[in-house]
C-alpha cells in the first residue's frame, strides 16, 4: 500500500503532465533549442513568423551555477515571449536541479533536459546524449529536476547512443 508521502509527488506529476498537454495543445510549430543560433531576437523572428512555442540555446548547468553572464544572457527572455523554455544540460543531477530552480525563476513555462546533443565539448562532459550510456543516472537527473521545480519538464533524448545500442 503506498503511503500518503507517496501520493504528493504523484499529484504533482499529474499536475505537470496535464500543465504539458496544456501548453502543446495549441501548438503547431515548435522551435528547437540551437546551439549559436536561438538568441531572443531570432526567437522573436520566429513567433513572427508562427512559431508557437519557442526554446532558448541550451545552457550548461555548470554555467548557471558559477553565474557566468554569457549563459544568463542565453537565458533571456522577453516580456511577451510565451510560451517559452529554457533547456538545460549537465550530468550531476543535484547541480542540474539548483540550475533548474535558477532557470525557472527567471519566467520560462517549461525546463527541458537536453539528452541528445551529440557535440564533442558537450559528451566529453558526460553530458548530452553521453548520458544514453548510463540511463540511471538519466533517471537520476529527472527525478531531481522534476522534485527541485514546480514547472513541467520535458527532454530531448535519442533512440541511443549508437545503433548497436539503442535504449
Amino acid at each position: 500500500m503506498q503511503s500518503t508521502e507517496d501520493l504528493v509527488p504523484r499529484s504533482d506529476l499529474a499536475r505537470k503532465r496535464r500543465t504539458v498537454a496544456e501548453l502543446y495543445a495549441p501548438v503547431e510549430a515548435v522551435l528547437s533549442p540551437m546551439a549559436g543560433v536561438t538568441d531572443l531576437v531570432f526567437r522573436a523572428l520566429c513567433r513572427e513568423h508562427g512559431a508557437d512555442l519557442t526554446f532558448c540555446e541550451f545552457v550548461s548547468a555548470d554555467g548557471i551555477l558559477h553565474g557566468n553572464e554569457a549563459t544568463r544572457e542565453l537565458m533571456e527572455l522577453g516580456p511577451d515571449e510565451h510560451p517559452v523554455g529554457i533547456q538545460l544540460f549537465g550530468s550531476d543531477p543535484q547541480k542540474l536541479a539548483r540550475a533548474a530552480r535558477e532557470a525557472a525563476g527567471l519566467g520560462p513555462d517549461i525546463i527541458d533536459l537536453n539528452f541528445g546533443c551529440p557535440v564533442k565539448k558537450v559528451v566529453k562532459r558526460n553530458g548530452g546524449s553521453a548520458l544514453l550510456c548510463n540511463v540511471p543516472l538519466m533517471e537520476q537527473i529527472v527525478r531531481a529536476v522534476v522534485e527541485a521545480i514546480d514547472l513541467p519538464v520535458t527532454a530531448k533524448i535519442r533512440l541511443g547512443w549508437s545503433e548497436e545500442s539503442l535504449n
